[in-house]
This record gives C-alpha cells, structure tokens and sequence, in this order.
C-alpha cells in the first residue's frame, strides 16, 4: 500500500528545505503544506501539535515543532531530521 505522507513546513526553516531534499532525491511522493500560506494550513498544524504527545519536548521549549511528517492520517508521525532509517520507514 502506498503511504500517504503530509509534510508541514515552511520554506524559510532550513530543516524544511533539507527534508523535502531528501525526500525529493528518494522519489518518496508527500503533499508539503507551507504553516505559513494561510491561517487554515496553521491551524491544521497547530492542532496536531498542540495535541500529539511527540510534541511535548517541541512546545515546553516554544519551538515550532517543523518539519513535521503525518503519515498515513495519523498512523506514525515524524519530527525527526532526515536520515537513511526515515527514508527507509516511509519507503517501507
């Protein structure tokens, strides 16, 4: 079955830049949604991190919490940098 992946971000965070990179160099398909394009692509964000426990260390430091990878509508989730494990996982 193919993966559904979601990856919120913004194009002025470097992190962002880096994983869609890597994820465009592995032929992974995602839907990027830019937090920052509207209020409704912030909001979409804000309630997944304002209510997943991955985003706890995220919001105790008032960081962001980008780039951020929803798989599958919630299956798994990502806020981990790009790295050979992730790729594998999403190609998986």
């Amino acid at each position: 079955m193919k993966k559904k992946v979601f990856l919120f971000g913004n194009g002025n965070c470097p992190d962002c830049v880096l994983m869609k990179q890597a994820l465009d160099a592995e032929q992974i398909s995602y839907s990027y949604i830019d937090i920052m394009d509207s209020l409704g692509k912030l909001k979409m964000f804000l309630k997944h991190r304002d209510s997943l426990p991955a985003f706890e260390g995220v919001r105790q430091a008032g960081s962001v919490g980008i780039p951020f990878l929803l798989v599958n509508d919630g299956e798994w989730i990502s806020l981990d940098p790009p790295s050979p494990a992730l790729i594998a996982r999403l190609k998986a």
